[in-house]
């Protein structure tokens, strides 16, 4: 939960997430913690049964603004779509695939004009499962249960994208992280 709560503090408005893992792995975990670090205090569950939950971010002062973080998003310069510039998050997605069993359904939970928006920040739990319909520009947090011990858990991190590989380029220097030799995945 303290990495999600930390990878929030990068990412601005229209950034999309996609958690993978097999269940049990933390997928909804790192999602509350995502979910802290943008300032949310209710309960975050996972959208199994909903397959997508909207949280709304609010400022300090309860407004919907939301919250910004242009010294840590993406250099302007890199075109990040559908912005170019960083964007405030006004609400948090929280999708889950699992139940979906066709690329198809997507198209029923109007899922590609939601992650497209640029005030939101989308987490999609079982994110690749459809490989030939992932968006262009995404982080992808790959958790796994470590087989010795059930408490303990690895992520290898990689990004798809300009604005993605920007993004989790700082999130890996601010901590201390070194690409692998796969390049641009972080473990």
């Amino acid at each position: 939960m303290a990495l999600g709560e930390r990878l929030s503090a990068l990412l601005c408005g229209g950034a999309v997430v996609l958690l993978d893992g097999d269940l049990g792995a933390g997928k909804t975990r790192f999602a509350q913690g995502v979910a802290r670090g943008l300032g949310l205090t209710g309960i975050v569950t996972s959208p199994t049964f909903n397959l997508v939950l909207e949280y709304p971010v609010e400022t300090g002062d309860g407004s919907l603004a939301g919250t910004p973080a242009p010294s840590l998003c993406p250099n302007p310069t890199v075109p990040c779509p559908p912005a170019k510039e960083p964007s405030p998050v006004s609400v948090l997605r929280h999708f889950d695939l699992y139940r979906l069993e066709q690329a198809d359904q997507l198209d029923d939970l109007d899922y590609f004009a939601l992650i497209e928006e640029p005030d939101a920040v989308s987490l999609v739990e079982w994110g690749s499962k459809f490989a030939s319909q992932l968006p262009l520009d995404y982080i992808l947090v790959h958790l796994k249960v470590d087989e010795t011990d059930p408490n303990k858990r690895f992520l290898e991190l990689s990004a798809e994208g300009d604005c993605s590989q920007e993004l989790l380029g700082r999130f890996a220097r601010s901590e201390g992280m070194q690409p692998t030799e796969r390049g641009g995945q972080y473990d």
